[in-house]
């Protein structure tokens, strides 16, 4: 692995939200120091994201650097554990969510056009799995973002995330959507419809 900043040089807070800027909250420093830092948090990014496909089974990484930097209504969450790698820290989760227009069928067929939040990318270190921190970083979106594990659109779900969102939010199954996509049975209870546009009148040139 190329050399970078140690993580906890690069992140304040046990849990980092960054944006399509890639500057931590909190991270101050002259033209080079933000140079620097950047280049390693991109590089840490990409990392974890090959990690979080790999551990899917995913034929392409969802979460790159890149993909953050063109994408101003994603956000990431970091997590770290600061005592990691004798005290310079190391990231063991990333969270990714981020609005969509969608199209979702509802339990009757019908189709609703709505803009929920949706889940794009979790991932845990498999080291890490079975304590908690699965938790600990969803609920601090959550609760970030004010809203609820019923309310998500969550990207190709795998079994884990089913097992996860089960054992956790009490959400017993999921319906699967025809675009890869898969809501709670309550999400539409809790999600409003996208209202249409009232067409405007053209103004006659006459």
């Amino acid at each position: 692995m190329e050399w970078m900043l140690p993580v906890n040089e690069m992140l304040n807070q046990n849990i980092t939200k960054l944006n399509c800027t890639l500057i931590p909250p909190g991270f101050h420093g002259d033209v080079r120091s933000v140079r620097v830092m950047v280049e390693s948090l991109c590089k840490l990014i990409d990392i974890l994201g090959e990690q979080s496909a790999k551990a899917q089974g995913l034929n392409k990484v969802i979460t790159t650097a890149e993909k953050l930097r063109n994408s101003p209504t994603h956000v990431l969450y970091l997590l770290k554990d600061a005592k990691a790698k004798e005290g310079k820290g190391d990231v063991i989760g990333l969270l990714k969510v981020g609005h969509k227009h969608l199209f979702l069928f509802d339990e009757r067929d019908k189709v609703r056009e709505v803009e929920p939040l949706c889940v794009l990318d979790f991932f845990i270190l498999p080291d890490r799995q079975r304590h908690g921190y699965g938790r600990v970083l969803f609920d601090h979106m959550l609760q970030d973002l004010e809203t609820s594990a019923q309310e998500l659109a969550i990207d190709g779900p795998s079994p884990k995330m089913e097992q996860f969102l089960r054992k956790n939010y009490g959400i017993d199954r999921l319906i699967r959507q025809n675009n890869n996509f898969a809501i709670s049975p309550q999400f539409f209870a809790a999600v409003a419809d996208i209202k249409p546009k009232p067409r405007r009148l053209r103004r006659s040139i006459y």
